[in-house]
């Protein structure tokens, strides 16, 4: 199942969450991380789910099968940033040393419950800790897109 990594408090402050640090600890190998972010409702965790963790739910059962919580509600189901900890995802670095593949959901920005800080920030750490970077949106990258 997936782990809270950061979660934003109320007053704007975030931390990092324990589960995801401890499971973050028994990793031996480099990480490579691909994160998500964009506008809420627009699939980030449906893409994730169906494109990128679809490896490794195909060796699990149905029941048993996880990934990002996704829901038919326009409110928001991923809170703050959310790991995928799988350590069958692998990959290799450039000089072929083995990495983990660490896969991160990010909060919707532009969600009615957000605020143009807390967004800026999800965004922002998400930007900064992966090694590649997904943006998610519908339609074009215009001016408005990058503005906010």
């Amino acid at each position: 199942m997936a782990l809270p990594l950061v979660q934003f408090n109320d007053d704007g402050s975030c931390a990092a969450c324990p589960e995801a640090l401890t499971w973050l600890r028994t990793l031996s190998d480099p990480v490579a991380v691909v994160a998500v972010a964009g506008r809420y409702r627009t699939g980030k965790s449906f893409l994730l789910n169906h494109v990128l963790l679809r490896g490794a739910q195909a060796h699990q059962s149905m029941e048993t099968a996880r990934g990002f919580p996704v829901g038919p509600t326009t409110q928001p189901c991923t809170k703050g940033l959310w790991l995928w900890p799988c350590s069958a995802h692998t990959g290799a670095l450039p000089d072929g040393r083995p990495c983990h593949v660490l896969v991160i959901d990010t909060e919707g920005t532009g969600a009615t419950n957000s605020n143009d800080t807390r967004d800026t920030r999800i965004f922002a750490l998400a930007l900064l800790l992966s090694s590649y970077f997904i943006y998610n949106s519908q339609g074009s990258i215009d001016e408005p897109a990058l503005s906010n």
